[in-house]
């Protein structure tokens, strides 16, 4: 770290992200197949639409990641899917439940 770093006191949060990200804005998408490709995917999430940001993170790179979690990994994954969702309160988003309800629900 480069001399006289320190970290910031406080809590942190997301407040004023989308003015930082509305100055240079870039939708969402990516390469494909090559290079220099990049090609827009209406179908993905940006900042304006955070419940659907949720979504899509559960139900493609977590789903992806752990398609069929089941005991000890299964109830950690809910554990920590229900905490997730605690930081979507005020967004007004649905709760989504990949794995099922075999914890109880923390936030909504």
């Amino acid at each position: 770290m480069p001399y006289g770093f320190f970290r910031a006191n406080g809590s942190k949060s997301v407040e004023g992200m989308i003015q930082v990200a509305m100055a240079h804005p870039i939708r969402p998408g990516g390469n494909v197949g090559r290079l220099n490709s990049y090609t827009l995917d209406p179908t993905s999430a940006d900042l304006t639409t955070f419940c659907l940001q949720y979504e899509t993170f559960i139900n493609k790179t977590i789903k992806g990641l752990y398609p069929e979690p089941s005991g000890i990994l299964r109830r950690a994954l809910n554990k920590n899917l229900d905490f997730l969702f605690l930081g979507t309160k005020g967004n007004n988003c649905t709760q989504v439940f990949p794995y099922g309800h075999d914890e109880p629900n923390h936030g909504g």
